[in-house]
């Protein structure tokens, strides 16, 4: 007889477990207070399709039989396999228990034991779960339920920083990127200024910049940068334009570097188009204005558009007039200039880094 779809009078934290199971595409296996199994999901039948589960199983019958398969494929049986079922059995006793199976595959579970008896496992897979960076050794440090809950906190901060045109990521003491927003990602697609080399590590495209960066990004995770804050430029292969890069320490404790990269250049039209959506600037003047904050004056907008200087005076004091209630600093073009930069980073509208 298989194990029934799961009861609809689940204790609540079974419930829990079974929604994190199909939303991580785990396993999840619930056990009476006999140890008799009352519940496997798909998880389970397809991470273990040796389980005649047409048959009434118990933990100690499922242990049993996973090694057996694993001597099957080369896995060797515990020396003492009745001393191995009673260790286990005695550490399924306490209340919660977490810890690392690399059989059949790598995996990270949390066994909950309620005090009718009834308990229950869950397996997930670290890849799968989004969870290679909290489960890399043996025992862990940390349980399943509250990685998870710090890889969703993970995910929300990561929401917020996609919103930013600066590319910003988090490296290891061996430069590989531990976090990165959307902007970073894009650089590293297009390998502007930067790339992933064949171990993974976030390298300059110049190879004469790699040894500053390099050592850079050591100092800062061994907390001995000479100021909370450097700075260095990073060019593109494509570009002249230099991107500024700013190298500062990780969250205390954490061996890390994070990275903040500057746009070298806004991308003018989808600054522009900011501008006109939600500030009320017309075509030529969101145009202008976004050219300004790319750090032209109006004799090189003159010079590259064919335009008078004097028509686009004109423009600019259009501009403020309309952006005059509290959004400029200061009511000039240098103030304007500031605040279209500004805008750009904040909107995400800058994306397109030294290709404009």
């Amino acid at each position: 007889m298989s194990a029934p779809e799961l009861p609809w009078d689940i204790p609540a934290p079974f419930a829990k477990m079974a929604v994190t199971a199909r939303k991580l595409q785990g396993t999840l296996a619930i056990y009476d207070s006999a140890d008799r199994l009352i519940f496997a999901n798909a998880g389970v039948r397809r991470l273990y399709p040796w389980f005649d589960l047409s048959v009434p199983q118990t933990f100690e019958s499922m242990l049993r039989r996973s090694w057996e398969h694993g001597e099957m494929v080369g896995i060797p049986a515990p020396r003492d396999p009745e001393a191995q079922l009673a260790y286990a059995n005695m550490r399924r006793q306490g209340e919660r228990l977490e810890f690392i199976r690399r059989y059949p595959t790598n995996l990270i579970c949390t066994h909950l034991r309620l005090s009718s008896g009834m308990n229950a496992q869950l397996r997930l897979e670290p890849k799968k779960a989004g969870l290679l960076h909290f489960f890399s050794e043996d025992e862990p440090t940390l349980g399943v339920m509250e990685a998870i809950h710090q890889r969703d906190e993970a995910a929300h901060r990561a929401a917020a920083l996609d919103c930013l045109a600066f590319g910003i990521a988090t490296l290891g003491p061996d430069r590989k990127v531990i976090q990165r927003n959307a902007a970073m990602a894009e650089m590293i697609a297009n390998a502007d200024g930067v790339f992933l080399d064949a171990a993974d590590r976030l390298t300059p495209v110049r190879a004469e910049e790699c040894s500053e960066f390099n050592r850079l990004v050591t100092l800062a995770c061994m907390n001995k940068l000479e100021a909370p804050t450097v700075a260095m430029h990073l060019r593109s292969t494509d570009s002249p334009h230099p991107h500024t890069f700013s190298i500062s320490h990780g969250a205390r404790g954490s061996k890390t570097a994070v990275i903040i990269v500057a746009p070298a250049r806004l991308d003018v039209g989808s600054v522009a188009s900011v501008l006109r959506r939600d500030f009320g600037l017309t075509p030529a003047e969101s145009t202008l204005a976004a050219q300004i904050g790319n750090g032209l004056t109006n004799d090189d907008i003159a010079r590259e558009s064919g335009k008078a200087p004097n028509t686009g005076r004109m423009q600019v004091k259009s501009i403020l007039r309309k952006l005059d209630d509290g959004q400029l600093a200061h009511r000039s073009q240098t103030g304007l200039a500031r605040w279209v930069a500004v805008l750009a980073a904040i909107t995400g509208a800058a994306r397109t880094r030294g290709k404009s």
